[in-house]
């Protein structure tokens, strides 16, 4: 049998990342505990025959047959429900849907494990084909630690296998046991425990009613197995409940222990693999930005010595202004073009790199995890499932999304945010071609030359003018520095706009993925420290 450390179970769902979840467990066991009489639960696939064989037992003892409980062939139990048959508390649940994908039936699977959690005894229902679909779902219930005479099975609508009782009344016992055999190897179960062949509505008998009374079905029970299955619930004695109530606390919080590993191991890769993308982009961001800044640095660095150039070509009177300003643009555009075309060949590779990435399955992922921590859902009051393990791992997710949210807004306040992605959204795009770039700043230059050249003689001789010219000079290199400015922003904004939700993200993602594995490691450890079947099952 499984060994937790209970207290140290509690603890450790307290400290979870994100949140606690200690108080929702301890809440439904606290529930379970307080009840004084034996829980006997009912469970399997739907359409095994659960609620009809409910029903047979309330009526046999003489109970009515609450509104609830419903007979069809179809899905329609959708809830946990509880009834008292002798000295115990039963519960009907819902029927597991293996592998169905509608949420619904996934909810109904999720009802039923959580019940099987919270129960002295469970009562396996399973029709003539044995388990098919749901085996590896109902072996990995039985290995949880079911003391002797806890976990019982029953071989339900046994008059639908194939053999007619009432014409060959030794072949359908000898199908019955055969049966019996094969479910036995199946789930490897030793004599201890207790295995049920009923026909709990022979033919159809009571069909769907449930106003019926205990002589509907007197002329079957000669062979139909209900006295063997209603003997075993009197025989049921308030002196085993605590033994039962105590191992039951240890499947409970086993279970609870061993799905929220797996889960925070399932949740622990997904964040891992988000934190890489987060990572990715930073890395990018450093790279794009160093590859501008040299284009930027190369550029300004040829500037440096073009406009005086420019000037000292054009200083000879041989030409007029408009041959000036033409020279004067010819010699910007070359270099503008040069070094634009350096600069769209990185926006380009940025672009590329970024379509490549988000064609890959791990953006995804991490898109999604930008666009709920953008949205305006609260995490924190999600609403939990009705109680077990089952439904509480969910929310497992739900306190990390928190707990990213609170440290996101800590860092900065979400209007902020918004101001800072529109403004940038407003300033990408604003890019200029060279020709409406160059063209005033080639005009302006034309005119200081001119003006200046027309008094070259007393700049020749001056040295006080002599510097002027070059404070010229340097006035006209300073204008050209800030046409070229935009173009170099205009790229460092597209950069910062690409990786803007992984660099934020970057910090927070790669702290909480250390968490999510202190935790684990944790969690693991008290698994390890456990003994039994729970630590050969998985989830």
């Amino acid at each position: 049998m499984t060994v937790v450390d209970i207290d140290a179970v509690r603890d450790w769902l307290g400290r979870l990342p994100g949140g606690s979840l200690a108080g929702r467990y301890v809440e439904d066991w606290d529930a379970f505990a307080k009840l004084d009489r034996p829980v006997v639960t009912l469970f399997g696939s739907y359409d095994t025959g659960k609620s009809s064989l409910l029903r047979r037992l309330l009526v046999d003892s003489g109970g009515d047959v609450p509104g609830w409980l419903t007979i069809s062939a179809r899905h329609e139990t959708f809830e946990v429900n509880d009834i008292e048959v002798g000295g115990c508390i039963v519960r009907d649940t819902p029927g597991f849907a293996v592998g169905a994908s509608d949420i619904r039936a996934q909810n109904n699977s999720r009802r039923a494990m959580a019940a099987v959690g919270l129960t002295d005894v469970g009562i396996a229902v399973l029709t003539p084909q044995l388990a098919t679909a749901e085996r590896d779902v109902l072996k990995k219930l039985f290995t949880r630690g079911w003391t002797a005479g806890t976990m019982w099975f029953v071989i339900s609508r046994f008059d639908e296998a194939g053999v007619d009782p009432e014409y060959d009344l030794a072949e359908y016992r000898e199908l019955g046991d055969r049966k019996v055999r094969e479910l036995r190897e199946l789930f490897e179960l030793d004599d201890r425990t207790p295995v049920f062949v009923v026909s709990q509505d022979p033919f159809q008998t009571a069909g769907p009613d449930t106003d019926l009374s205990r002589e509907t079905w007197d002329d079957f029970r000669g062979w139909d197995g209900m006295r063997d299955f209603a003997d075993a619930f009197e025989a049921v004695s308030l002196s085993a409940l605590p033994g039962w109530r105590h191992a039951a606390g240890q499947r409970y919080w086993a279970a609870v222990l061993d799905e929220t590993v797996t889960e925070l191991r399932r949740q622990l890769a997904d964040y891992t693999a988000r934190a890489e993308v987060a990572a990715s982009g930073v890395a990018r961001r450093d790279v794009w930005e160093s590859e501008l800044d040299t284009l930027d640095r190369a550029a300004q660095a040829s500037l440096d010595g073009l406009v005086e150039e420019v000037m000292r070509r054009s200083w000879e009177p041989s030409s007029g202004t408009d041959e000036l300003q033409a020279e004067i643009q010819r010699t910007l555009d070359e270099w503008f073009t040069k070094h634009e075309v350096r600069l769209q060949r990185l926006r380009q590779s940025i672009r590329k790199t970024k379509e490549r990435e988000r064609a890959r399955p791990s953006w995804a992922g991490f898109a999604s995890l930008v666009a709920t921590l953008g949205s305006g859902q609260d995490t924190s009051t999600t609403p939990a499932g009705p109680g077990g393990a089952a439904e509480h791992v969910e929310t497992v997710g739900t306190m990390v999304i928190g707990l990213l949210k609170a440290a996101a807004n800590a860092a900065e306040p979400t209007a902020g945010k918004k101001a800072r992605s529109a403004k940038a959204a407003g300033n990408l795009g604003r890019h200029i071609g060279t020709a409406e770039a160059v063209l005033p700043l080639a005009v302006y230059l034309a005119k200081i030359v001119d003006g200046q050249r027309a008094d070259r003689a007393r700049l020749n001789q001056d040295k006080a003018a002599a510097g002027q010219r070059q404070q010229v000079v340097t006035e006209c290199t300073q204008r050209a520095r800030d046409t070229w400015q935009p173009f170099v922003d205009d790229v460092r904004e597209e950069i910062v706009a690409e990786t803007r939700d992984q660099v934020d993200l970057d910090a927070n993602l790669r702290r909480l993925v250390e968490q999510m594995q202190e935790a684990l490691a944790e969690g693991e450890g008290l698994v390890r420290a456990g003994t039994g079947p729970l630590l050969e099952t998985e989830a």
